[in-house]
C-alpha cells in the first residue's frame, strides 16, 4: 500500500541520475520544495596528486600535464557542484544515504569518475567517538572531499559545509481548524532524545483557521488558536536576531493567506509568532490512506476472539460475525496481563479492540484495522503497553471513537547493564510506577527512548459519521504520528506526544504536552502543498570561495 502521508516526496524533477555508494541512485536527489539547507561559510581548499611526464624537457609534455591538471579540476568542481545539490535536496537523506561516509563512489561523470566523501566535523573532533566520524541525523558541519580522476590526472577538493537554522520545515501540529491548549502546565517543543533537537530548530504549526470567531466559547463553531495562561514552549532557537523579535521566538504558527481575522489569542499569543502564508502555502491536509484488507493467508474468528493471560505470538487474522457484521459487532480483546506479539500482517476486526493491563509487542510490518460498528470505539486500551520492536512499523486504522486510558506506546528495547540483559524501556517502567534505579538509570529518564515517529500511524477510517466521534487520549505516552483530518482529538492528564499530530480540532487540557521530532521534516507531512520556511530566505546562499587551487605548474617543473 502506498503511504502518501509518510513516504519522502517523489514529485520533484531530477538533475540527472547520479550513482551513489552502493550502486544506489539519486534520481531522487532533486530540488526539494520541503527542505531547502542554505549552505554557508565555505572554503574550497584544493590539493592534487597528479601522474606526470617523466621527461620535462619539452613545453609540450608541460602544457600536456596542466591540461590534464586543469581538465581533473574542472571535474572536481562539476563533482562539488553535484554534492551540494545533494546536500540541499529534502528528496535526499544525505546524513544516511551513505557507506562510511562515501556519498558517490566512482560515479562517471564527463569522461572521468568522481568520488564524494563527508565527514561530520564535530564528530572528528571528539575524541570520544571513537573514530565514528561520518554524518548522522545530529550533523550540521560537514565537511565534503571530492576526489576527481580523468586521463591519469587525480584532484581533490575539500569544502566545509555549515547547515544554518533557515531551513524549510514540516508542521509539527497542524489543527485544520481549532487549537485550544488550556490546561495547567502544557509543553510544545522538541524531544530532548531525538537526534536532531540539538539543532535547536523552530518548531512550526499549521492552521487552516481562517477567522478566530467564538472558538473559545463555542468549540465547534469556530476557528482559530488558543493559547491559555498554563501552556510553554521552548525558550531557545538557532539563527535568532536580537533586532528580530519573531526570529527570537522558537515557535511560529502560520495561518492562511486568505485569513480575514486574528488566528491567535490566548493569553500567551505573545509567546509564538502568527505568520500569515504565502498563497502558496495556504495548504490543505491530505485524505487518510485506504484501509487495508487481510491477504489470502490468515485466521477468522466469528465470535469475540479473548486472550486472557499467558504469552502468545499470533498472526494475520480476521475477526467478524458470519451473519450481518455491520449489526453484531465481535470483539478481539487481550486482558489479565497477557503478552502478545502481533506478527507481519494485517489483522481485522469487525468490533473492538480492547486492551486491558496486558502488554502488545510488534513484530514486523503490522497494520492493524478496527471498524467498531454499532460498538462505536473502536480502540477501547487501558493500563497497557504497546511496544515497537527494532526496525517494525504499526499502522492503526480506527472507525469512529478512540479512548486510551493509562498506556505507553513506544520501542521495546532491552538494554544490557552490568552484564544483565533488562527488557523494558525505564521510562515505560517509570510510567507504570515500576522503576527501580540500577547502576545505569539512577534516575528515570524523562521520555521514551528513541525511536522513528513514523512507525507508529493512526488514521481514521472514513464511514457513516466517523468524522463525529471524538479521540481521546489520556495519561498516555506515546512516540508516533496521529492523523486525523476529520476528527477531533483530546490529550488529557499527563498525555505526552512524542512525534506530530494533525487533526480538524486539537484540544490539550491539564498537563499533556507535546514533543516534536524534527527528523520528520526529511519524511512527507500531513499536507498537500509546500511546508513553510523558519524565517530568512532558503534560497540563499553564500558563494564558493577559492582559497588555493592547489595545483601550481611552475612548482612541478
Amino acid at each position: 500500500m502506498t503511504n502518501h502521508a509518510f513516504h519522502p516526496r517523489r514529485n520533484c524533477r531530477p538533475r540527472g541520475r547520479v550513482v551513489g555508494a552502493g550502486g544506489k541512485t539519486a534520481a531522487g536527489m532533486g530540488r526539494g520544495a520541503a527542505l531547502m539547507l542554505a549552505l554557508f561559510a565555505m572554503m574550497v581548499v584544493g590539493t592534487t596528486t597528479l601522474s606526470y611526464v617523466a621527461s620535462r624537457e619539452t613545453s609540450s609534455a608541460i602544457a600536456a600535464n596542466a591540461q590534464l591538471a586543469a581538465d581533473a579540476r574542472t571535474l572536481a568542481s562539476s563533482g562539488m557542484s553535484i554534492a551540494k545539490d545533494i546536500l540541499r535536496s529534502s528528496e535526499t537523506i544525505w546524513r544516511r544515504n551513505h557507506v562510511g561516509g562515501v556519498l558517490l563512489n566512482n560515479y562517471v561523470l564527463d569522461g572521468g569518475t568522481v568520488t564524494v566523501k563527508l565527514v561530520d566535523i564535530v564528530k572528528r573532533a571528539n575524541p570520544a567517538n571513537g573514530g565514528n566520524i561520518f554524518p548522522d541525523d545530529s550533523t550540521t558541519e560537514v565537511e565534503v572531499t571530492v576526489s576527481s580522476t580523468r586521463n591519469g590526472a587525480t584532484w581533490s577538493s575539500v569544502a566545509n559545509m555549515s547547515i544554518p537554522s533557515v531551513v524549510k520545515g514540516e508542521y509539527a501540529i497542524f489543527a485544520n481548524k481549532i487549537m485550544i491548549i488550556d490546561g495547567t502546565n502544557n509543553f510544545i517543543g522538541r524531544w530532548p532524545n531525538a537526534p536532531m533537537s540539538a539543532q535547536k530548530l523552530r518548531v512550526n504549526i499549521g492552521t487552516q483557521a481562517d477567522l478566530a470567531f467564538l472558538s473559545n466559547v463555542y468549540p465547534w463553531f469556530g476557528s482559530g488558536v488558543w493559547l491559555q495562561g498554563g501552556c510553554r514552549f521552548e525558550a531557545e532557537v538557532a539563527g535568532s536576531t536580537p533586532t528580530d523579535p519573531d526570529s527570537m521566538k522558537a515557535t511560529w504558527i502560520y495561518y492562511p493567506y486568505s485569513a480575514s481575522g486574528l488566528i491567535v489569542q490566548g493569553a500567551k499569543a505573545s509567546s509564538v509568532a502568527a505568520k500569515r502564508m504565502d498563497p502558496l502555502d495556504s495548504i490543505r491536509m491530505v485524505s487518510p490512506p485506504v484501509p487495508p484488507t487481510v491477504g489470502s493467508t490468515y485466521t477468522n474468528y466469528t465470535n469475540n476472539y479473548v486472550i486472557t493471560g499467558g504469552t502468545y505470538s499470533v498472526n494475520s487474522f480476521r475477526v467478524r460475525a458470519v451473519f450481518l457484521p455491520q449489526l453484531f459487532t465481535k470483539n478481539f480483546e487481550v486482558r489479565g496481563g497477557a503478552t502478545v506479539t502481533l506478527n507481519t500482517g494485517t489483522y481485522e476486526v469487525y468490533g473492538s479492540w480492547i486492551l486491558r493491563d496486558s502488554r502488545i509487542i510488534i513484530n514486523g510490518d503490522v497494520k492493524f484495522v478496527i471498524n467498531p460498528n454499532l460498538a462505536l470505539t473502536g480502540l477501547d486500551w487501558q493500563n497497557s503497553s504497546v511496544e515497537i520492536n527494532p526496525n517494525s512499523t504499526f499502522e492503526i486504522y480506527n472507525g469512529y471513537s478512540m479512548d486510551v486510558r493509562s498506556c505507553w506506546i513506544g520501542l521495546r528495547k532491552q538494554y544490557i547493564c552490568n552484564s544483565v540483559l533488562i527488557d523494558g524501556d525505564p521510562h515505560k517502567k517509570n510510567w507504570f510506577g515500576q522503576f527501580t534505579s540500577n547502576a545505569c538509570y539512577g534516575v528515570a529518564p524523562s521520555s521514551p527512548q528513541y525511536m522513528e515517529p513514523w512507525r507508529v500511524r493512526v488514521y481514521p477510517m472514513r464511514q457513516f459519521l466517523s468524522s463525529f466521534f471524538l479521540w481521546d487520549i489520556r495519561d498516555t505516552s506515546i512516540v508516533g504520528s496521529l492523523f486525523l483530518p476529520t476528527n477531533p482529538i483530546r490529550l488529557f492528564g499527563r498525555t505526552q506526544v512524542y512525534g506530530r499530530v494533525a487533526a480538524n480540532h486539537l484540544l490539550i487540557y491539564d498537563t499533556a504536552s507535546f514533543f516534536y521530532d524534527h527528523a520528520l521534516d526529511l519524511v512527507t507531512g500531513f499536507t498537500e502543498g509546500r511546508a513553510p520556511s523558519r524565517g530568512g530566505d532558503p534560497e540563499d546562499m553564500f558563494p564558493s570561495r577559492v582559497i588555493t587551487y592547489g595545483f601550481n605548474a611552475e612548482s612541478a617543473r
